[in-house]
């Protein structure tokens, strides 16, 4: 594989699609408003963890979203997994939706 593009200008392009904001993904994810305006400006790219954050969120493959020739699409996993698979799925909610998921738990332990 080789690198044609820039994550800014891949990150533009996955935004653009998706119809998100940048604030839609601070919101999502945790990571500043700053630190997404210095990214799609091209100022510095990411490390790996917000890497993986983004493409999570914004549904892509964590290579093409780096720049690379490959299929745009992720592999999503699902429930079926394992207890750490949902913790890392855990991990890339905001606040608010860890409360929802929490509320949901304990009203489905309540009503049993």
């Amino acid at each position: 594989m080789e690198v044609v593009a820039s994550f800014a200008s891949r990150l533009k392009e996955i935004m653009r699609i998706r119809n998100v904001r940048a604030r839609d993904i601070t919101y999502h994810t945790g990571i500043s408003g700053s630190a997404i305006s210095h990214y799609l400006r091209g100022d510095y790219d990411p490390k790996q963890p917000v890497i993986i954050k983004l493409a999570i969120y914004l549904r892509v493959n964590e290579a093409w979203l780096i720049g690379y020739d490959c299929d745009m699409e992720r592999f999503e996993p699902t429930l079926d997994g394992t207890k750490k698979e949902i913790m890392e799925m855990l991990d890339l909610l905001s606040n608010d939706d860890v409360e929802r998921v929490k509320n949901f738990i304990q009203s489905y332990f309540i009503d049993r």
